[in-house]
């Protein structure tokens, strides 16, 4: 068996944390359904050694050594909020070692972890630094991640416009579900967390995750899995 070591200090590391498949439908955002939901909390590793925070610790590069170790990496413990704080770890180390993607991911994540705690003030401003992260992202999915990240952190103006935005590019029908569900929920000023089965009556011929039935293809097929 391959020695599995942290990427940025080279101390004995363990296997990363495999979630559950969940049983029930993603929220908008994605984050999945339980039993995987829950273990949120599990999904990042700290380094014993150096401190360094991520999903699977010898993925880091070495270059998140210095992260770590600097004095803005050691401040979050006192500036972020507990449930948050190995998250926002791994999303600095993401953004100094150029991640943009994975930055985004840890973030959102934090935001997770932020509703947990009922830090809805938290969560919001989170979810403004995702959005952020993907604006003017063309691919489905994370256009209709970066929507559901902009109604919930109540930028109902931005979210209004971005959903606009998505809806003159030409969607397929799951999407303009996804997408017409929004705008009801951004006209009521819903910040509200909503699975993604709420959002899609069942059509015709489309898979539809309410009735259990799994998508083939790119993002819908993500549906199912964390």
């Amino acid at each position: 068996m391959t020695e599995r070591v942290c990427g940025a200090c080279g101390a004995e590391a363990s296997p990363p944390f495999r979630a559950p498949q969940p049983e029930i439908a993603p929220d908008l955002d994605m984050r999945p359904g339980e039993p995987a939901r829950s273990t949120l909390r599990d999904w990042v590793q700290v380094c014993p050694n150096c401190g360094a925070a991520a999903p699977e610790l010898s993925a880091l590069p070495s270059s998140a050594r210095a992260v770590a170790e600097s004095e803005e990496y050691r401040d979050l413990g006192t500036s972020a909020l507990e449930e948050t704080l190995e998250l926002r770890r791994w999303a600095l180390i993401c953004e100094r070692t150029g991640d943009r993607l994975q930055q985004a991911e840890a973030l959102l994540q934090a935001a997770w972890a932020a509703d947990d705690a009922a830090a809805m003030t938290e969560a919001a401003k989170l979810r403004t630094e995702v959005a952020a992260l993907w604006d003017g992202t063309t691919d489905v999915e994370l256009g209709l991640r970066r929507l559901d990240a902009l109604r919930r952190a109540g930028l109902f103006e931005a979210a209004a416009a971005w959903a606009a935005t998505m809806s003159e590019r030409g969607q397929d029908e799951l999407a303009r579900a996804i997408i017409a569900f929004q705008q009801a929920k951004i006209a009521a000023r819903d910040i509200g967390r909503h699975l993604i089965s709420s959002a899609l009556p069942p059509p015709a011929h489309s898979p539809h995750v309410s009735h259990g039935q799994r998508a083939t293809t790119g993002f819908w097929s993500r549906l199912f899995r964390k």
